[in-house]
């Protein structure tokens, strides 16, 4: 292939998309490319001698009316035969249509084309390795190729083409190098789509000069990568930037698109002030609610930003890696191109979202079982000359279904060894000297509870703001929650005894039999291992003996569970205490042990082949897991009396009560006296924001869950500035049996599936239902399958269709749709404008009381004289209503509808105060089902 290739572009509508069902084509259309510019261009309409169906109607504006007047496929088959012969196929999805083009011809009685062809779809996501969507009207978008009518054939060919045009011109200037790796790695690519690369690669290698490589691109040890900076640590700003005080003032240093708005401006000055003049009054910790639409996160970068400095920075934590993508790469880049002076940003996260450099050429052309390991290596290829971060985030790749990545993933700077080739380029480094610089470090809650010490370390205390403040206090307990399987940890220590020493295939000891260092340490390490599995042993015995045996158990339905009283769980660890000191002492001389190793592989890298490599990171990749099982187990019986009272503890185990199915967990009790004993104390007093932070005006819940104290906190809820009147409508479903059925009962999630299919059939749009368990997701969507409705229409379901994060993307690139969800979806999603114009909510978001550790906290609010239901359940379950509903309206332009189908709103007495306290300004519809979707219809067609 080269410029004088024919390229022929090809895309057709058709009736449907599975060729066993005897689909057939609607509408063809095809622009030729040559010598790098469009020279001809052909479209038609096929009468596909059947009805079209209504979704395809929809879909493409192509009827069966329009069709009649259209010739049939045989009639046009010579002319698409002929315009296409001797051409190279290029469609967006190659392995649909031409295999689909094919099956038609052949139905005429013409051979297959024996062409090449190529695919768009697969060049863009090596090429562009960093979007998100690889949709043709995404790229088109992302190109400003003009795309006025997707789904038309005519319309995506041209699209396509011009698309074509960009890829093999960065097809050009991809560095020799990094293109003849490309090639060397054979991804495995759809049709003739690889001979694009292996086209290019000739060229270059036929070419006697050498391109030289960019100015923003070097070579480091075999790989090309970006060039990057590392800022000085000194103020950037000049010395008469005043905080601009007025909304006059603000205006001058906001972007021109940015209109000045009240609440924003109220936000910015509250911030502004509370710390600006400490000399004559202290900072207090403040808490903003900043409904959705009033530019919260520029809200409290602009005060930040006159206020940080790199000796004493602000840490932003967000409740997502998408908020911090968000700060780091659109609010802030768009502040600094208004602002007297520059401010420098970084986002922080755990190493394992990094790229180890040093693994990654290791295992660069070391195969393995995997069909899509090589074509992830094209696209690391690609990323490492656009990155300067080296965040695996960036790919938007799913690393749990991806065991490639979990091999070059980044383990932490105290494995790395100054005398190997990438470590003065390595990205993690990187990232933690440029936060020595920097006046905003953004993090995600998980890396704030995680690495606070990092923070405390620092040598003036950092203004901390908590953005998604709802979330903040639910991820410091999550992540202060353990569950250990002591059955597994022994199984992860005999995977690694396994790979020292196995029979078949490469074992460690083989490997390292020539090098006598790394022999001894290996020696040294089995014999830790098999020390530490002894002790393992005994613990767990010892802890079974005093805690389980002869206890009385709570009976489950799988399981047997028992929570363990405090003055129990002290006697327990006291007992252990021998045995749990040695257990340290070992896994601190095995961490030694591994380090000492990991930097001999390093030294003696160029005796070990590339298949040594792989066998010494899948031995490293299971030390990993074994040393955080280990770390879990010791987190949950290493500790003092006071770690102790501040926890419950639980364990779980089979009817049989068998050791071996010993389950140990551990979970936070005072969320208060653990934030402001690791997180508060390393920073200026907190401000914590959110578009929903509050139960009720009342309620204590809020300050009891972030510990703090409400008498000595600044508290302000911002007012909205949407027209909730205007943009939506709220419908509370009555009906005859409500209060009859139990929400988590067959007859009710049967009447709830009954209206889902009731309300898209009268409105069919982007529908978000949300449930309150998984197992209610998987029971109403087998009954919208059972009734047939899933087969003609697009459903999705969390726990059936894939985790939270596929299903999204699925459901924004496919329109109208229903997504059923539950957990993150009440508060962790957005879906913007039309990608969301029905909210359904099946169940109210109730807490599980049973749950071990609900039912602790239950007893500690009754034996303050509380009752947990009113002071725990309810306001938790009113703050997620609240996020649920608040994923409806997202900005100004937004409308759409609510439906409530859960009773217990109108028939228990405390659906009163749960209403009282959405904050909904929201017109409020009460009737049947029929009756709500009635309005329902005349709401929407008001917006027509």
């Amino acid at each position: 292939m080269n410029s004088k290739t024919t390229f022929a572009v090809v895309d057709i509508e058709t009736t449907g998309t599975d060729l066993a069902a005897d689909n057939r084509t609607i509408q063809f259309s095809c622009c030729l490319v040559s010598d790098n510019k469009i020279i001809d261009t052909f479209v038609t309409d096929i009468n596909p001698q059947c009805e079209v169906p209504n979704r395809i109607v929809q879909l493409t504006g192509i009827d069966n009316d329009r069709l009649k007047k259209a010739p049939t496929f045989d009639q046009v088959a010579a002319k698409l035969y002929g315009l296409l012969s001797g051409t190279v196929f290029v469609a967006h999805n190659v392995n649909f249509d031409f295999p689909f083009l094919n099956a038609e011809f052949q139905r005429v009685g013409y051979p297959e084309l024996q062409i090449e062809a190529i695919d768009t779809v697969t060049l863009s996501q090596i090429l562009l390795p960093t979007l998100s969507s690889y949709r043709l009207q995404d790229l088109s978008a992302y190109f400003n190729i003009e795309h006025d009518h997707p789904h038309t054939a005519d319309s995506d060919a041209l699209a396509t083409a011009k698309l074509l045009l960009i890829l093999l011109r960065q097809i050009k200037e991809l560095p020799s190098i990094t293109l003849e790796q490309i090639v060397n790695v054979s991804p495995s690519l759809p049709q003739d789509t690889l001979k694009v690369f292996l086209d290019a690669n000739e060229v270059n290698q036929k070419n006697s000069r050498k391109r030289e490589l960019p100015a923003y691109l070097k070579l480091s040890s075999g790989l090309v990568i970006r060039r990057r900076e590392v800022a000085d640590n000194v103020d950037v700003r000049q010395p008469g930037a005043k905080y601009p005080k007025t909304r006059k003032a603000k205006s001058k240093v906001l972007p021109d698109q940015l209109e000045s708005r009240l609440e924003q401006n109220k936000m910015m000055n509250l911030i502004y002030n509370n710390y600006a003049d400490q000399a004559h009054h202290s900072a207090k910790t403040m808490v903003i609610e900043a409904p959705t639409g009033i530019g919260k996160s520029l809200g409290y970068c602009l005060p930040f930003s006159y206020l940080a400095t790199p000796k004493k920075p602000v840490v932003i934590s967000t409740s997502t890696t998408y908020l911090q993508f968000q700060l780091q790469n659109q609010t802030l880049p768009m502040l600094n191109q208004e602002l007297p002076f520059n401010v420098r940003s970084v986002t922080l996260k755990g190493s394992r979202h990094y790229l180890d450099l040093y693994k990654f050429r290791n295992l660069l052309f070391v195969p393995d079982n995997s069909n899509q390991t090589p074509f992830i290596k094209a696209q690391m290829l690609v990323w490492l000359t656009i990155t300067t971060t080296g965040d695996l985030d960036e790919l938007h790749l799913n690393v749990d279904q991806t065991p490639f990545v979990w091999k070059i993933q980044h383990t932490g700077v105290k494995w790395l060894d100054p005398n190997e080739p990438f470590y003065q380029d390595d990205f993690l480094r990187y990232n933690l000297r440029r936060a020595e610089t920097a006046e905003f470090v953004i993090v995600n809650h998980t890396y704030l509870i995680k690495n606070w010490q990092y923070f405390k370390a620092l040598p003036a205390k950092p203004y901390l703001l908590i953005d998604e403040t709802q979330q903040f206090a639910e991820t410091a307990i999550r992540n202060n929650q353990e569950k250990i399987k002591p059955l597994s940890l022994i199984s992860a220590i005999n995977k690694i005894l396994a790979s020292i020493n196995q029979s078949h295939g490469e074992n460690i000891r083989d490997i390292v039999a020539s090098n006598a260092i790394l022999g001894d340490l290996t020696d040294q390490l089995e014999s830790q291992l098999e020390a530490i599995k002894e002790l393992v042993n005994a613990i767990i015995r010892t802890f079974y003996d005093q805690v389980v045996n002869h206890k009385k158990l709570h009976r489950n339905v799988d399981f047997f569970e028992r929570l363990i009283p405090i003055t129990e769980m002290k006697d327990a660890t006291k007992a252990n205490q021998a045995l749990i000191q040695r257990l340290r002492g070992l896994k601190d001389h095995t961490d030694d042990l591994l380090v000492k190793l990991n930097r001999e592989v390093d030294n003696t890298s160029d005796s070990f082949t590339n298949q040594d490599f792989m066998a010494i990171y899948s031995f490293f990749e299971n030390y990993n897991d074994f040393n955080d099982r280990l770390a879990q187990m010791l987190e949950i019986i290493d500790v003092d009396d006071h770690s102790i009272e501040q926890h419950v503890t639980w364990i779980t185990i089979n009817h049989a009560k068998d050791v071996n199915s010993l389950n140990l967990n551990r979970g936070i009790l005072k969320t208060e006296d653990y934030l402001n004993d690791h997180i508060y104390s390393s920073f200026e007093p907190t401000t914590f924001t959110g578009a929903t932070i509050f139960s009720s005006r009342r309620s204590q819940f809020i300050y009891d869950l972030l510990g703090i104290d409400r008498q000595k906190s600044a508290v302000k809820r911002l007012k909205s500035d949407f027209n909730p009147a205007d943009q939506a409508r709220l419908y509370l479903v009555t009906g005859e049996n409500d209060g009859k059925f139990a929400t988590n009962s067959d007859t009710y999630l049967q009447q709830t599936a009954n209206n889902i299919e009731a309300i898209y059939r009268k409105g069919p749009r982007q529908t978000l239902v949300l449930f309150n368990s998984l197992n209610a997701i998987e029971r109403t969507y087998r009954m919208l399958q059972e009734s047939g409705f899933t087969a003609n229409h697009f459903v999705l379901a969390q726990g059936v269709h894939g985790t939270a994060t596929k299903i999204s993307k699925q459901f924004v690139h496919h329109e109208p749709a229903i997504l059923l969800g539950a957990n993150t979806f009440w508060q962790g999603v957005d879906f913007p404008r039309h990608l969301l114009e029905n909210l359904v909510v099946a169940q109210l978001p109730f807490d599980t009381p049973a749950d071990p550790y609900n039912h602790a906290l239950y007893s500690i609010e009754r034996s303050k004289g509380k009752n947990p239901f009113y002071s725990i359940t309810l306001p938790k379950a009113t703050l997620r209503l609240r996020q649920g509903m608040g994923r409806l309206l997202r900005t100004r332009d937004d409308f759409g509808t609510i439906f409530i189908l859960d009773p217990r709103l109108l028939t228990k007495r405390y659906g009163s105060i749960v209403l009282a306290n959405l904050r909904n300004e929201i017109p409020i519809v009460r009737g049947d089902i029929n009756e709500c979707i009635a309005d329902m219809v005349k709401f929407f067609e008001s917006k027509a």
